[in-house]
Order: structure tokens, then sequence, then C-alpha cells
């Protein structure tokens, strides 16, 4: 028996059906599923703040998670992201356009974009090296929200990932294709102009399941990377795959 749920996002009332959880790619199987996986604990991925930015941001823009990881990894071996340290483009390019080691890849692999991504990464450093983050999990967010080359998915991920709050969600391509085929992301709404009715969205469909945005979309993220080209089966309309 169909269930329609409506939300409030900032005016609009976003109204679908919350189906049944054997109803793939419904909100009720996104839920059942993200109930039957073991809550997430610890996603650091750096040590300090200063790496979770790096990590975050040398990860993500459609980059595979094991590529991103490595070339984090990299960083940090030649030391460029220890404190006192304030590495230039050109120090974080010369290791970037270097062959990585990812995990469960067969052979070395080449990062995308180095000099693009070695840009963004200095300035974010020379941020955070000039200026002091302040006390506080939204606080801590509007400031890397300055920070260059870090938007509202980045940020998100860095305060999740360091543990200072589970109320916000990253809204990366699983999770946007996932809430526009479940009904609860309009279409109409664009990244990163939207973001906060993303964010809204999720976490009151988070909150209705009784679940936790942080395990909500670390399911999503998991069973949609896992299906491969499979996804259409959840995602509905097999052009969002």
């Amino acid at each position: 028996m169909s269930r329609i749920v409506t939300i409030d996002i900032d005016g609009q009332y976003v109204e679908f059906d919350w189906g049944q959880p054997h109803e793939l790619g419904s909100a009720a199987f996104w839920i059942d599923q993200t109930r039957q996986r073991p809550v997430p604990t610890d996603l650091r991925l750096g040590r300090t703040l200063r790496e979770e930015v790096a990590a975050c941001i040398l990860g993500g823009y459609g980059l595979p998670a094991s590529i991103g990881l490595a070339a984090f990894h990299a960083v940090v071996k030649e030391g460029l992201l220890d404190e006192g340290t304030v590495a230039t483009a050109s120090d974080l390019e010369r290791v970037l356009s270097q062959p990585l080691e990812a995990g469960g890849r067969n052979g070395a692999v080449r990062y995308r974009f180095p000099r693009q991504r070695s840009a963004r990464l200095a300035a974010a450093l020379s941020y955070l090296a000039n200026y002091a983050a302040p006390v506080g999990d939204m606080d801590i967010r509007r400031w890397l929200l300055d920070c260059p080359g870090v938007g509202p998915k980045t940020a998100a991920w860095v305060i999740r990932n360091l543990g200072l709050t589970d109320e916000v969600a990253i809204v990366d391509v699983h999770v946007h294709r996932a809430g526009v085929a479940a009904g609860f992301f309009l279409s109409s709404w664009r990244l990163p102009q939207h973001y906060r009715w993303f964010e809204d969205a999720f976490c009151a469909v988070a909150s209705l399941g009784a679940v936790s945005p942080g395990a909500l979309d670390a399911c999503i993220w998991d069973v949609l990377q896992s299906l491969g080209s499979a996804r259409s089966m959840l995602l509905g309309d097999p052009a969002m795959a």
C-alpha cells in the first residue's frame, strides 16, 4: 500500500511515495538497507583537520575513491601536509603527476588533472595556515566554505569525517541520483546552488526513517558504487545510471 509523504523544504512541498522495503530504489528500500548495515564509526581519512581537508579535496569530483585515497597518501608520504609546511602548487603537482598505487587496481594509475587539483589544494592549505578554525561544528563548516577549493559538499564531508556532526548530507552523484529516483529530491534542483535544499530533504528522509544521515548516505554510496552499470535497477531510468 502506498504511503505518500510530504516534506517542506524552504517553502517547497516535496511529495513522494515512501514505498515499501522490497521496492527497489524507494525511500523505504534505502532506509531498510541502512538499518541492516553496521553503523559507520570512524570515518576519518586523515589525522588532522588539515589532512582531512586535503583528503576530501583530492577525492570526490567523480574520481574513484581508491585513486583519491592513493593521491592523498602520496602527498602525506612526501610530508607536504605536515604541520608548519605550506606546500606550493608545484610541490603538489610533482607528487600528483607520478604514477599511483591504488588499492584494488592492477598496476599504477594516473591522477586526473594534477595541475588543477594541485592549485586548488595549495590555495586551501594556505587558507588553513593563515586563518584559525573556529569552535563549533557549523561554525567550522561556514569557515570552510570560505576556503578555496571547498564547496558545500566538501565542507559537509570534512566535518562529518571528523565526527563533529552527523546532521549533514554529502550529496555526491550517487546520492543525488538516488534521491531524484526515489522522489525526495526535485529534478529541478541544481548543485551546488541548491545544496541546502538537497541536504534538508535528505536529512528529513533520514529522520522519518529513524536512521542517521551519515549511515543513509554511506549505504547509498556503497550500494550504487558496488553495482556499477547495474545500478539502473535502483535508479529506474537507465539514462541516470
